[in-house]
């Protein structure tokens, strides 16, 4: 039933620990597709290891291009009816894929569904609840009315490892942003806003690490500061563009995530150094 991704690049030191969490699941209909996309640290053989060991463990090679070329690969590469990605330096929880089997019994197959995390690591000052979300726990809505309800200032939705998605999701959103970061706020309300049936659940299935150096979010120079504000800049710009292209969008829909995802540039933007603010101030439309 369930096709779990993992995109690795590079992660020897911690995705032994992401795998063995996938692999102590209590539910067994599940196959795991790990994407190498070029490591040279050694990642590579220990993928291999487990794909050798475990016929449900599927390896694959290539190039590096970056995690959203994994991504879509493994899209492309897995045969379940749903779709959960895994970053390579988290873990997900035991009971994570029979959770999601009786939420799928339950409530006849919705197209996405988002479950809880938890914060490893996370900064004391920052809201550990911040991509959680504990309303409407149970109840099946369409897209749109779930979008509007996780719109909520300081709370977040737009990463890939928060829910589970069913793989015909995919097949309405045409993989053509090409970011090394932020792809999933690019695309993540467009496929939540595509969907007919979206439901939340209370289980904390995810443990997401935060604050990893090797991570390309947290890599501290100002070249990479600027490179991922671009980023997000044409991330908003996708999606801005993209969701008033969904059929089933009102003109109100549209001017509610005009103005949703202004305010989360608008806070990228104030997020920046003084030095990439002037730099950027024309290049961002606020």
């Amino acid at each position: 039933m369930f096709s779990i991704i993992v995109p690795c690049y590079n992660c020897k030191d911690f995705v032994r620990d992401c795998i063995e969490s996938i692999i102590k699941q209590n539910y067994y209909d599940f196959e795991v597709i790990l994407i190498d996309d070029g490591s040279t640290d050694g990642t590579s053989q220990i993928l291999d290891e487990y794909a050798f060991i475990y016929s449900f463990i599927y390896t694959y090679h290539f190039v590096n291009e970056g995690v959203s070329y994994s991504r879509r690969r493994g899209i492309t590469l897995a045969t379940g009816d749903y779709l959960i990605f895994v970053d390579s330096d988290d873990t997900i929880n035991p009971n994570l894929l029979y959770e999601l089997s009786l939420a799928i019994k339950q409530h006849a197959s919705p197209d996405i569904i988002r479950y809880q995390s938890n914060l490893v690591g996370d900064a004391k000052h920052k809201d550990h609840q911040r991509y959680n979300f504990y309303d409407s726990l149970g109840v099946t809505l369409t897209g749109l009315e779930a979008l509007k309800q996780w719109s909520t200032s300081g709370k977040k939705y737009a990463v890939y490892w928060l829910f589970a998605f069913k793989k015909n999701v995919f097949s309405t959103v045409l993989f053509s942003v090409d970011l090394r970061c932020y792809e999933d706020v690019a695309l993540i309300p467009i496929l939540i806003a595509a969907s007919n049936k979206v439901l939340a659940i209370e289980y904390v299935g995810y443990n997401y690490t935060c604050n990893n150096m090797n991570s390309l979010t947290n890599t501290r120079s100002l070249a990479a500061e600027r490179a991922r504000a671009l980023d997000f800049l044409n991330a908003y710009k996708y999606a801005v563009e993209n969701f008033s292209k969904l059929d089933n969008v009102s003109s109100l829909d549209i001017a509610f995530f005009y103005q949703d995802y202004t305010r989360r540039l608008r806070g990228k933007y104030d997020s920046l150094p003084d030095e990439l603010k002037e730099e950027l101030a024309n290049e961002f439309p606020l």
